[in-house]
């Protein structure tokens, strides 16, 4: 998805989520051949169920139908995150605040190689995050920038 396509899905969905007082997560689509999937993740504080889901869905497909937005047929998904939910917003990492968590980081930052970084967010706030490297015992700073991709992880 090209960034105007982006930014003009999000322009249609985000009112429509956020009428049933709940947050975008993330829109994909996969599959740009004969059928794409558009898939749209939803949260709120402790969690989204299947009902809002469906009330979405069924509004999210409304709102593309007005805006003539896909030209072809399409399947459209909605559902939660999931529990190894992206982070992505100083608020997905707030919200995240002592939880296991993996980050791809861009840059070496102080003494953490670049690649894959398993640990606890200690602390987030609107510039980066206190990071505590699992199995090192240290903690890091580390801006947003820095952080290529996260992902909330399952602790055994």
């Amino acid at each position: 998805m090209s960034l105007v396509d982006a930014e003009s899905l999000w322009a249609i969905i985000k009112p429509v989520v956020e009428g049933e007082a709940l947050e975008l997560v993330d829109i994909e689509i996969t599959g740009r051949g004969k059928t794409p999937v558009l898939r749209i993740y939803i949260d709120k504080e402790g969690g989204v169920t299947v009902e809002e889901c469906a009330k979405v869905s069924r509004q999210a497909q409304l709102a593309l139908t007005a805006e003539n937005y896909m030209d072809s047929s399409y399947t459209l998904e909605v559902s939660s995150p999931g529990l190894t939910r992206p982070l992505k917003k100083p608020a997905d990492f707030k919200r995240a605040v002592g939880s296991l968590a993996c980050l791809v980081l861009r840059n070496t930052v102080i003494d953490v190689d670049s690649g894959k970084t398993l640990g606890v967010i200690a602390g987030a706030n609107d510039t980066g995050v206190t990071f505590e490297i699992k199995g090192e015992g240290k903690s890091v700073e580390i801006p947003y920038p820095d952080i290529k991709k996260a992902n909330l992880e399952i602790e055994l």
